[in-house]
């Protein structure tokens, strides 16, 4: 399905705040403690936005005082005075006004991507540092769009809104008092006036929103079909579904459209009609100028021309202000998401008395060892059993029975809750976590490459490896022979994930990657699960080869890839119901024996 827009920049259209394509202001919980939290992590630029609050001050006295200048202009000119010096004075605060909002967003814009540069890396090493149980709880392409859209979304509030909106603050506040010295009574018309433009635009934006909330919810719909629809082209075609996948996109195509169509009309009717509003209060204005002037009450020409300018002034950044704020919102709710994440607990810290680890044996044992990624819903109860160095453990059983949690407790991605699992007769939490992953050489059943050579890949963590070193691994692990096919050997760059390649010769370059850590407890998560027959045999030999003078866990659901194991542990409902070799679990004639023949009679 598709992932919510969580933080589109926004979009100004007629007058209507639409953050993203939804157009719906999502409010923060706590502005107030946000903005707080915020504030800590703009240290080392604190001196800067001070600067940039004095220029927003200034650029604001610029706009309130240009007009009061052109009524003395006025003035001076009904009265035959000279205006020259008044002239160049306008001329010269008109450049300041430039200058002063030029050096604004000049600064503002190198200070705000300074903030935005260390909040993503705030966030970026703090999610490295979170445990697997988070990204688990966690979709990816949320947690995706939290470190670029709403940090985007924030990027584009600091440079821009933020200083908008301070500049707009200052000057309402200022034209409002400026007014107020001018004319009491003109001033309280204009408010008046002002106050029916903004209940009429918060009533109407009221509305368009629940349309937008409507057309974001539509579009969320059928940019899920439409993925679903892609991704699943080769069933929908297999099942000649294709008529069927037309109507529901058209369905979901034409609700859309309505809604949308509804929405843009509603947004588009607000914007005119403010206009009309607007210059109909300019209008009055400028008749109740008149009549003032006229009768005696307003004595300068140029106090009636100073008024109309700020009247013009005045009505204009309310909208403005409230689509900024509007804006504003969205963002510093980007920001909460954004804490939502640092506030989450990062994986157990070391022990202070840590135990070396240079060179490991590989004796691994479980004892009495119970987990559950839920508390009331245990995964694994009473695991007790011993794996000495070097010998070749296998693990199998039903989907759900515990296969891969075990793997997980093993390499510390989870802490058990019950119970100890020991490594050369120490407790895994005595051991630095840094030391404890590099004992082990991992292959899991889902493959991750990543966008780079294939030489990179297989080395991956250690650059400096000779290509003589590459070869030999990805030889061992039987993938030798299928790199030298690709078009730049093993300088290959791969897409991501390695698409262009087969299912199988994904795993074999994850198992070369595995040979060449060169780790002393091996494990292998389902590693043949994605392989023919041939290539199946090929990994089998590899990995008695591999798993030579090593320790070795091993989860298979081919169970005649694993008949040479030392040991053979069968799990059912969290529990080991079986264990033993090959042959005597086959002696045995339970549970795995079963599995066994019924593998093999379907294999013949």
């Amino acid at each position: 399905m598709a992932e919510k827009n969580g933080g589109v920049p926004p979009v100004n259209l007629n007058g209507i705040s639409r953050p993203g394509r939804g157009g719906v202001v999502v409010k923060p919980k706590n502005m107030k403690g946000t903005l707080r939290r915020l504030w800590t992590l703009t240290e080392g630029q604190r001196k800067g936005l001070e600067w940039i609050l004095l220029l927003s001050v200034l650029a604001s006295a610029a706009s309130i005082v240009s007009p009061y200048v052109t009524g003395r202009a006025v003035t001076a000119i009904s009265g035959g005075d000279a205006v020259l010096w008044i002239l160049v004075f306008l001329t010269g605060l008109y450049f300041v006004d430039w200058l002063v909002k030029f050096l604004q967003s000049f600064f503002m814009a190198s200070i705000g991507q300074r903030v935005i540069h260390h909040i993503r890396r705030t966030l970026f090493d703090w999610i490295r540092t979170l445990p697997l149980s988070f990204f688990d709880r966690n979709r990816h392409g949320e947690l995706m769009s939290r470190l670029t859209n709403d940090v985007d979304n924030i990027s584009t509030t600091i440079s821009n809104s933020l200083t908008l909106l301070m500049t707009y603050s200052f000057t309402v506040t200022g034209i409002f008092l400026m007014m107020l010295y001018l004319s009491p009574f003109l001033t309280l018309v204009s408010v008046v006036g002002v106050g029916m433009i903004f209940l009429l635009t918060k009533t109407v934006t009221k509305y368009t929103r629940k349309l937008f909330l409507r057309q974001q919810k539509s579009l969320g719909l059928l940019n899920g079909q439409v993925e679903e629809s892609i991704s699943g082209l080769p069933v929908v075609m297999a099942f000649c579904r294709q008529e069927e996948m037309e109507r529901e996109f058209g369905e979901r195509n034409d609700e859309l459209c309505q809604i949308s169509v509804k929405a843009l009309i509603c947004a588009g009717y607000l914007m005119p009609l403010m206009n009309v509003i607007n210059n109909l209060l300019y209008v009055a204005i400028s008749v109740l100028c008149g009549i003032l002037f006229i009768n005696g009450s307003i004595t300068e020409l140029g106090l009636v021309t100073s008024f109309l300018l700020y009247v013009r002034q005045f009505t204009r950044p309310f909208v403005e202000i409230a689509n900024i704020y509007n804006n504003f919102q969205t963002a510093v709710a980007g920001v909460e998401r954004m804490f939502e994440i640092l506030d989450e607990q990062p994986e157990p810290a070391d022990r202070d008395q840590t135990v070396s680890l240079e060179h490991p044996r590989g004796d691994i044992e479980f004892r009495h060892v119970a987990f559950g990624y839920l508390p009331e819903h245990p995964v694994l109860r009473d695991i007790s059993v011993k794996i000495p160095s070097g010998a070749k453990a296998a693990i199998v059983g039903a989907t759900g029975s515990g296969k891969t949690t075990i793997i997980n407790l093993l390499t510390r991605f989870y802490d058990v809750s019950e119970g100890s699992i020991l490594l050369d007769g120490h407790d895994l939490r005595d051991y630095r976590m840094e030391d404890l992953r590099k004992v082990f050489g991992v292959v899991l059943q889902d493959t991750a490459l990543f966008a780079t050579t294939v030489r990179e890949n297989i080395c991956y963590g250690h650059p400096e490896a000779s290509i003589e070193e590459i070869r030999e691994a990805a030889r061992i692990a039987g993938a030798d022979s299928f790199i030298g096919r690709l078009s730049n050997g093993y300088d290959t760059v791969l897409e991501q994930g390695g698409m262009e390649l087969s299912q199988g010769e994904r795993q074999l370059l994850t198992i070369a990657r595995a040979v060449f850590a060169n780790a002393p407890i091996l494990i292998l998560d389902e590693a043949t699960s994605s392989v023919d027959t041939v290539t199946e045999q090929k990994i089998r030999r590899a990995m008695l080869k591999l798993c030579a003078d090593r320790t070795s866990v091993i989860i298979a659901h081919r169970l005649s890839t694993i008949r040479d194991s030392d040991l053979i542990l069968l799990l059912e409902n969290g529990e080991i119901a079986e264990q033993g070799t090959h042959e005597e679990l086959m002696e045995l004639g339970g549970r795995y024996a079963q599995m066994y023949r019924t593998q093999t009679e379907l294999c013949s």
